[in-house]
């Protein structure tokens, strides 16, 4: 069994890491161990930053939280809703994925997984929201990177690599976030019995008008039991648009939706029951507690159909981020293969973010179409962790 160094400063977190890194000593980075995504790695020692806990500051009249790694990610969601202020990436809780209820684990892990919900398409993702952030390297020195505020500048913006790299290029102590002031008002229009076809078609629509939709996913027939909710209909497909704002402007943009997309076959879900669908199906209720692989592939929209004609009598999925991202389940390795082949040729990229341990240690974790990805990610590992010690091959295997 490891050893488990659990840090309570930025000062014990760097002399550990320059010590592994003198010994030549692999470490894994934990937070509150909440998120199995990335291959399973061997280490000597694990870090685990969850006594670094706090927040530092929140102005939310300057629309930052600038808070300590190990913070947990409701206590800061609590302090946000007691100003009425949000994230506007909307981060997944993987607890119901792995656990069957609620564990958003630590600011850390969210965003070195750069965990990011359904407004992605129209607000960006976590790494958009990262205005700053202090961390060690794998030398064990400090590095610094943005502040306070959005602007633009000359350089590298380092809030972009390291939000997403899973720990591999450098040990998170504080992060500072952007937030926002939650919507007013929303409502959802949801349409029944669409194929996925004829869901893409209707995305491409709807992203084409100037309604400012906010959630846009499409639900096939096989995969909307878990949805309770009075006003949505069982055993057949949802196709499904958040509409966000001030209450007049969205009741008036849904009755627009209504009339581009004449349909007898539709709902409306006010804002109680907009809320609930959105938010189960960010957590991926779908497959909750799910014994299979759950993965997601992003794709040019254009090769979405094409896809889902191959695959989707193997699968079951749901397809998000107006018809961008496909969420997956798949039985076996095999499925999954041939999905990554898919990706390879397609200019995609698929991540597993649940499978079984032996699966973990053995396969894939990220497939790009890009193949110079890979090379690239190895030679900035380097360059921020010359020996690589932390948590050696999370992303990729000998990285």
């Amino acid at each position: 069994m490891n050893d488990i160094y659990s840090p309570v400063s930025e000062k014990e977190v760097s002399d550990f890491i320059y010590e592994s890194y003198q010994e030549n000593s692999p470490i894994e980075i934990v937070g509150q161990n909440s998120k199995k995504i990335g291959r399973i790695i061997q280490c000597s020692k694990t870090l685990s930053l969850e006594k670094i806990n706090g927040i530092i500051e929140y102005y939310p009249e300057e629309l930052y939280i600038k808070v300590k790694v190990g913070t947990s990610l409701e206590e800061i969601e609590n302090a946000l809703e007691t100003k009425n202020q949000t994230f506007g990436f909307e981060p997944i809780d993987l607890g119901y994925l792995y656990h069957g209820k609620s564990h958003g684990g630590t600011i850390g892990g969210v965003v070195a997984c750069n965990l990011s919900g359904p407004r992605r398409f129209k607000v960006g993702s976590l790494r958009d929201h990262l205005l700053g952030f202090k961390a060690i390297n794998g030398i064990g020195e400090q590095i610094k990177s943005g502040g306070t505020v959005v602007k633009n500048v000359t350089g590298y913006d380092l809030s972009k690599l390291v939000s997403g790299s899973y720990g591999t290029l450098c040990a998170f102590t504080e992060v500072t976030l952007k937030v926002l002031p939650k919507y007013e008002y929303q409502e959802t229009f949801c349409m029944y019995g669409l194929n996925y076809d004829g869901a893409i078609d209707f995305f491409l629509k709807a992203m084409d008008t100037s309604l400012e939709i906010s959630g846009a996913c499409y639900y096939p027939d096989n995969n909307t039991s878990f949805f309770r909710l009075n006003d949505i209909k069982q055993n057949i497909s949802i196709f499904s648009l958040r509409v966000e704002g001030p209450k007049t402007s969205v009741q008036e943009r849904v009755q627009q939706l209504k009339k581009i997309f004449v349909n007898e076959d539709f709902s409306i879900l006010d804002i109680f029951q907009s809320k609930a669908f959105w938010s189960l199906s960010k957590n991926l209720d779908a497959f909750k507690n799910s014994s299979e692989i759950v993965c997601k592939i992003s794709l040019p929209i254009t090769k979405t159909s094409e896809f889902l004609n191959k695959f989707s009598n193997d699968i079951r999925y749901f397809i998000d981020w107006a018809g961008g991202l496909i969420w997956i389940s798949a039985r076996d390795n095999e499925i999954i293969s041939k999905m990554r082949i898919f990706a390879v040729k397609n200019n995609g990229h698929l991540t597993i973010y649940k499978a079984e341990a032996n699966f973990r240690r053995t396969e894939e974790f990220l497939t790009y179409g890009d193949t110079n990805l890979k090379i690239l990610s190895s030679k900035i590992k380097k360059s921020f962790d010359p020996k690589l010690i932390l948590n050696p091959g999370k992303m990729y295997a000998g990285v």
